[in-house]
């Protein structure tokens, strides 16, 4: 056992070591990643932090984004409810080195997986390694999808839980099983977890088919096949049971979701999904990876954008296609193939649509994913474990039938080297034909992504046959005993980790002739982002409540929040469809009488603007991450209050009738309109007083006074879902106003009104997932306590 943990600890270690060098600025210099997706959602989650501070509570509705949305339902600040981060706290470990651990857990994941299937200690570590290095996992990290890095890291260890537990059959096994599936679950990205689940089905499924007689031999203990199935059902129904706290609130929050609205079927929801489809012609980057571009700019494929190539090595595809030929019979190598085609065939999405067609109707929550190319993950993992299979058997089998072949490679290598370097001039005039027009508007800029874009496609096949040279030389010289088994393994070794690590370091280190933004800055110049400066403490100064409209290229900007200033802008990828809508029906709130429904006060602004119910009353400097902005703050004169009693209440026939009166500036202000089922025409209701109010973040308590039935209107978005009010402690009901907030008739008399959060689904939630953690905990040291006494009784340990 001593030397199992010294071992797992010294590939870790060595993991580790690679990931610290390749990402030396983060680890140990002042540098910080500046993707938008890492910078963006980080000014949210401090002021989370310091909401969470101040009420004691977990914050499930944050105010400032959106005029207020979910959190945890949105799939937002959900680190807390990842019961590893409950120890990486205790150390205050930074969120960039927490995802290299993960990146070095992935390694870890996969050596286990194939040391589990039987490879050699050389070979599994030199899969695990690939995987990490892998540069859709490098992108992940750089550009600020840390929960996809995570989800993905615990790929490998749901193989090698599933193959552990459909080998031996132990209670301990399946609680191991349910901790890594429920761990995996609480990093929340579904998509990623969802290609896990499959993989590992699809892994049990060829295990019990194909391999029943060999696992029934080694086991004496449960039943096989229907005791190891029923552990693995358990398994798996505990892991689901500990992400409860999330998925539970989320699944609720769906069908009023942005995201919810896009899988609810249809054309339009379906092109949204298939929107990053990989076209098969783009497979020709997994061997020149900078054949369509190397994202930004120059790249020039078949998907919106994308910001790196889908490679995974020439030296690993080919030592892959060695391991999977040599083990042709196994029937894992079956489990591979089968894994890799799926992959592929759902990577391409609505280029080759029956197979993802098929998934996208009938397999459940495949419909609400928006990326077909992102199940390349799984390729990746494959290609992976395949090349350390290759290693494995060219370093242990006679070879000496690989050299005619290699003679015939080498000779087509040769001559295709040739062709490129004579024909270099009409080769590029073909291929800059190609290339689509730039989407700038400067001759130059958009001859000089075409330049670069055929450089990189120049560079890239240049290397991928120097390579593929360099690797027949190595296989030929071992072949002929020239090099030793352990020197060819290690070169073997070298030349596919410097074939990925070309790849990586210029997605981490872009160059200055790439045309791509640096990944990287200074922290002390990006924390200035993250600091008070003379526009937010100004506008934090101000009294009363209010919102704020950032006008412009500033309407995505998360960073008022961390001063408390609300905004009707924002950016979250999965805001409540109503707001989504309503912005779209407002060409994004841009008309004053919307404005001031939403109780702003004030607009930030970098351009100037003229209109006579603005009033210009500050200029500054607005520190973001992309650095320093100049704005103006104006204050819109008239703006209504947060909180008002409407006099005139109508009710309007459809969402038309309704937006044609609201963005009419030139109609009365005050009214309220509702759905025209609750009544027809106009009713007029009573003036009223608000006489208190006090206000957080999940909850409104107000006192007013009421000579006759009334209408309140509180400017805050309607979800009833989870915002109830009550009238002096009765439940009252709450009413759609102007389409997007909250209304409640107030019969006569002195009333207390109290608009709160519903949490109890959450905390109901939360319980169940930590009482699933123990269940997951119980399995794994019952099943270790039950095996140390069938030891002690002389039987066989589970």
């Amino acid at each position: 056992m001593k030397k199992k943990i010294l071992s797992l600890l010294t590939v870790f270690g060595i993991y580790t070591l690679l990931l610290i060098l390749l990402f030396f600025p983060l680890v140990f210099q002042s540098s910080t990643l500046v993707a938008p997706d890492s910078l963006i959602p980080h000014a949210s989650t401090l002021a989370l932090d310091k909401l969470q501070g101040e009420t004691g509570s977990y914050p499930l509705w944050q105010p400032w984004l959106f005029s207020g949305m979910p959190t945890v339902e949105a799939f937002s600040y959900i680190s807390g409810l990842y019961f590893p981060n409950m120890v990486f706290n205790l150390f205050h470990t930074d969120g960039i080195v927490l995802q290299l651990l993960h990146l070095a857990f992935a390694g870890l994941g996969v050596y286990l997986f194939l040391r589990q299937y039987g490879l050699t200690t050389p070979a599994a570590p030199f899969g695990g390694a690939l995987f990490m290095l892998n540069p859709y996992m490098t992108a992940m990290l750089v550009h600020g999808h840390g929960s996809q890095l995570m989800t993905a890291a615990y790929m490998p260890w749901m193989l090698w839980a599933v193959m552990r537990l459909m080998k031996r059959g132990g209670l301990a096994d399946a609680g191991v099983l349910a901790l890594i599936a429920g761990f995996q679950l609480q990093r929340s990205h579904v998509q990623i977890a969802w290609y896990s689940w499959m993989l590992a089905l699809l892994l049990a499924a060829v295990l019990l088919v194909f391999c029943r007689d060999s696992l029934q031999r080694e086991s004496s203990h449960n039943g096989f096949p229907y005791g190891r199935i029923l552990l693995l059902i358990a398994a798996l129904v505990c892991g689901v049971t500990m992400s409860a706290s999330i998925y539970l609130p989320a699944s609720e929050y769906a069908p009023y979701s942005v995201r919810g609205m896009a899988a609810a079927g249809g054309a339009s929801s379906w092109e949204y999904a298939t929107l990053w489809s990989m076209h098969p012609l783009e497979l020709l980057t997994f061997l020149a990876p900078g054949f369509f571009g190397f994202g930004g700019v120059t790249y020039w494929g078949f998907m919106p954008f994308t910001d790196f190539p889908n490679y995974a090595g020439i030296v690993v595809l080919l030592l892959a296609v060695a391991g999977a030929y040599r083990r042709r019979k196994e029937p894992m190598i079956w489990f591979f193939s089968a894994g890799a085609l799926l992959a592929l065939l759902l990577s391409f999405g609505r280029f080759f649509s029956p197979v993802f067609d098929l998934f996208y109707h009938f397999a459940p929550l495949f419909s609400r994913f928006r990326v077909p190319s992102m199940a390349l993950i799984m390729l990746y993992l494959i290609i992976a474990s395949l090349a350390a299979i290759g290693v494995n058997d060219l370093l242990q089998r006679s070879t000496e039938r690989l050299l005619k072949p290699i003679r015939i490679g080498a000779l087509f290598m040769a001559v295709f080297l040739l062709l490129l370097l004579a024909f270099q001039s009409p080769i590029e005039s073909f291929f800059r034909s190609l290339f689509p027009d730039p989407s700038v508007e400067s001759f130059d800029l958009s001859f000089m992504i075409n330049k670069v874009r055929w450089e990189h496609l120049k560079g890239s096949l240049l290397i991928a046959l120097f390579t593929l040279l360099l690797f027949t030389g190595v296989l030929w010289l071992g072949i002929k005993g020239k090099l030793s088994h352990k020197m060819t393994g290690l070169l073997f070794f070298l030349l596919a980790l410097l074939d990925l690590l070309w790849i990586d370091i210029q997605i981490i280190y872009p160059s200055d002739s790439s045309l791509r933004s640096p990944v990287f800055a200074e922290s002390r110049m990006v924390a200035q982002a993250f600091q008070p400066d003379d526009i937010t403490r100004y506008l934090a100064a101000q009294k009363g409540e209010f919102r704020i409209y950032p006008a412009g290229p500033l309407f995505t900007e998360n960073k008022f929040a961390l001063s408390g200033i609300e905004s009707v802008g924002g950016y979250h990828p999965a805001k409540l469809k109503i707001y989504e809508e309503f912005l779209a029906k407002t060409e994004n709130l841009s008309s004053i009488n919307v404005l001031r429904m939403l109780n702003v006060g004030y607009i930030v602004t970098p351009v100037t603007l003229s209109h006579p119910a603005l009033e210009p009353v500050k200029t500054g400097t607005l520190q973001l991450a992309g650095g320093p902005v100049p704005v103006t703050i104006y204050r819109l004169q008239a703006t209504l209050p947060r909180v008002r009693f409407a006099e005139r209440v109508t009710g309007v026939r459809d969402s038309d009738e309704l937006f044609l009166r609201l963005l009419d500036d030139a109609a009365p202000q005050g009214e309220a309109f509702v759905d025209g089922s609750l009544w027809s025409g106009t009713r007029t209701f009573a003036a009223a007083t608000v006489l208190s109010m006090q206000r957080g973040s999940e909850s409104m308590r107000l006192k007013v006074s009421v000579p006759g039935d009334a209408f309140l209107v509180v400017s805050e978005i309607y979800y009833p879902l989870r915002w109830k009010v009550t009238v002096d402690g009765k439940p009252a009901e709450m009413v759609r106003v102007n389409g997007l907030l909250r209304g409640v008739k107030v019969p006569a008399g002195s009333r207390e009104v109290l608009f709160y959060y519903d949490r109890s689904l959450f905390e109901t939630a939360r319980r169940i997932s930590f009482a699933a953690f123990f269940v997951a905990l119980l399995m794994v040291a019952g099943g270790v306590f039950i095996g140390r006494l069938r030891q002690k009784g002389g039987e066989t340990p589970i």
